[in-house]
């Protein structure tokens, strides 16, 4: 194989998805940015990395179509297969036990789970013969502490860490599929800065996940070859101790 390692990181143009893009372009890889509606973001970041020397592309897709995701899939390896994948677009809406509807159950789904799914097995199939691709989900560590905010995006954020689970099985050896469950890294939810502040610290190490340190998850799972159906969390401890509302709260 020559010429660099390709990835596609969907939701690439703002807040984490943004971030693993930059790390993945410094540390060499050609990054297809994916992005939904957040053409000005994920445009500007395409720029500067191209202006810094990185081998960068862009391309918009709407992941609660399933047509765009094979148009997506089709655009992204158009130059070259990929190597890897990051599934970090998600739906983030807010409902609860009183309010939850099939209306949000299916669309958090259509994004955060049957979305990352038919990536995976497109990445699979595209595979060429004697090479080895990765995928990485973007999970939430609130999986492992949980409490019923954010109902219809915990259900399906649940579904799509047993997708991890289960793509590792059905494509090995083809593929490493892995997840990444972080904890608060950003404000959210319409949090003032002093409520980040607090709710960053509200766990057993006084210190929520960085940027930095996802980071150096993702790079270890896309370079580690015996790691498949694994999920890092990323908290400070937090899920040791589960609050009753989603830290945006506390």
């Amino acid at each position: 194989m020559t010429g660099p390692r390709r990835v596609l990181v969907t939701g690439a143009g703002k807040r984490i998805g943004a971030g693993l893009s930059r790390a993945l372009a410094e540390a060499g890889w050609h990054v297809v940015l994916h992005y939904n509606q957040a053409a000005t973001e994920a445009q500007a970041l395409c720029e500067t990395l191209a202006a810094a020397g990185r081998t960068v592309e862009l391309v918009q897709a709407d992941l609660a179509k399933p047509d765009d995701i094979d148009q997506l899939m089709a655009q992204a390896s158009s130059s070259g297969s990929l190597d890897a994948i990051v599934n970090n677009a998600s739906l983030f809406a807010y409902d609860d036990s009183d309010t939850v509807s099939a209306v949000e159950i299916d669309r958090h789904m259509a994004v955060n789970v049957t979305a990352p799914a038919l990536l995976i097995r497109a990445l699979y199939e595209q595979m060429p013969e004697g090479r080895q691709g990765a995928v990485i989900n973007m999970l939430d560590a609130k999986l492992f502490g949980i409490n019923p905010d954010y109902f219809s995006y915990t259900l399906s954020k649940s579904a799509c860490h047993t997708l991890t689970q289960i793509a590792a099985q059905a494509y090995a050896p083809r593929l490493r599929v892995n997840g990444i469950a972080p904890g608060i890294v950003l404000p959210s939810g319409g949090q003032t800065e002093e409520e980040f502040q607090l709710s960053h610290k509200r766990n057993l190490l006084g210190q929520g996940a960085l940027m930095k340190e996802i980071v150096a998850a993702m790079l270890l799972l896309l370079d580690t070859s015996s790691i498949t159906g694994e999920v890092i969390i990323l908290d400070g401890g937090a899920h040791l101790q589960p609050p009753v509302r989603d830290v945006a709260f506390l």
